[in-house]
């Protein structure tokens, strides 16, 4: 049967706009646009992709890799590490009452958690299969925090890490510090897969091994009555498997929108040591032990990109907010000792989260 000639200019009409629609939104070009003269690049880039389109830099004859550097501004917490409570007003007779009173801690009062600087570094290759991507990456960190504590003659600062009577003395326990150490080397190997879900947001799934060492000091003193000071030591290492994404919303004139987030679960050992000599209620613990442990961490911010060397490189700055959530970092113990009747009294374990939050600023080269 003859076809009219008006139903066949309908049918090519509409095929050459749904041609020029899918050339137009490709990225990077598509089937239905011409190859670009290989002027000094041995093979071309894997493709067309049937379903996505992978990230492409545009770089002339990309070496296809890149390293980067963060430098980090952050403020840690960790639960569980109060020293003691101040009752300024006491009235100096050692009654079990309790008035006005006000936990003691790094984060107390007036008082914050001290800022204090870390790194993170990192190199990854772009692969031809499929367009993965490989990532190493090393982030380490360390702080120091210290706090002191002093109240009245008439009032009382009572412990929370050393034994103690029934009721609270009346003058003694006037002044006390606590000091915490922490250093932190966590190294991460990553299989990602970034590509275009639209023209203008990059989407980038990935998975792979974490390993984390955090190391940890502490040491509570205390005068008055009492005179002495625990210390303790909670070391851990963990190795295990980490699953995220990360995105760029990309804006125009090389500004974008970041937002990240990650999280791992590690076979980890605990190895926790705690001291406290005061006389004939002077104790130590050994706490050795395994758990599977769990991180979660978010990022969000901005970044802005250039090429430069005729098209071969592109450079990115990138400012971050960060979120690091370790949940259950503190396991040191609370032994208590009431002297009448003279038993011992084991708190549960402090059971506190290890958390970071701050700034990251990056610097990326891509070649």
């Amino acid at each position: 049967m003859p076809i009219n000639w008006s139903w066949k200019q309908a049918l090519s009409s509409s095929a050459l706009a749904l041609l020029a629609t899918t050339c137009v939104y490709a990225i990077p070009k598509g089937p239905c646009e011409p190859k670009s003269k290989n002027v000094c690049c041995e093979e071309p880039k894997p493709g067309p992709f049937a379903f996505s389109y992978p990230k492409d830099m545009n770089l002339a004859c990309p070496s296809d890799f890149y390293f980067y550097g963060d430098f980090l501004v952050m403020q840690p917490m960790e639960d569980g590490l109060e020293f003691g409570v101040r009752d300024t007003n006491g009235n100096g007779s050692g009654s079990t009452e309790l008035i006005g009173g006000t936990v003691l801690s790094f984060s107390s009062e007036d008082k914050e958690y001290d800022w204090d600087f870390g790194a993170r570094i990192g190199l990854g290759f772009y692969l031809n299969h499929d367009a993965w991507t490989v990532d190493f990456q090393w982030l380490w960190y360390k702080t120091n925090q210290d706090i002191s504590a002093s109240t009245a003659i008439t009032g009382v600062i009572i412990p929370q890490w050393i034994q103690g009577n029934t009721t609270a003395p009346a003058t003694g326990d006037s002044r006390a510090s606590e000091r915490w150490e922490m250093k932190m080397n966590v190294f991460d190997i990553a299989i990602g897969k970034p590509f275009h879900v639209s023209r203008h947001l990059v989407f980038e799934p990935h998975f792979g091994l974490r390993a984390a060492w955090i190391d940890q000091n502490y040491l509570a003193r205390y005068g008055g009555n009492y005179a002495t000071e625990m210390s303790g030591k909670n070391d851990f290492w963990g190795l295990g498997s980490r699953i995220g994404f990360k995105s760029n919303w990309h804006l125009g004139s090389g500004i974008e929108m970041i937002a990240n987030s990650s999280t791992s679960l590690l076979y980890s050992n605990f190895d926790v040591k705690q001291s406290l000599p005061l006389g004939t209620n002077s104790w130590s613990l050994n706490h050795d032990f395994y758990r599977n442990s769990s991180n979660l961490e978010m990022q969000l911010g901005v970044a802005w990109g250039m090429h430069f060397n005729d098209m071969q490189n592109h450079i990115k700055l990138q400012a971050l907010w960060e979120f690091h959530n370790w949940y259950e970092q503190n396991q040191l113990r609370k032994m208590i000792v009431d002297i009448n009747p003279g038993q011992y009294v084991n708190d549960t374990i402090s059971r506190g989260d290890l958390s970071l939050s701050g700034l990251s600023f990056k610097v990326l080269f891509d070649f």
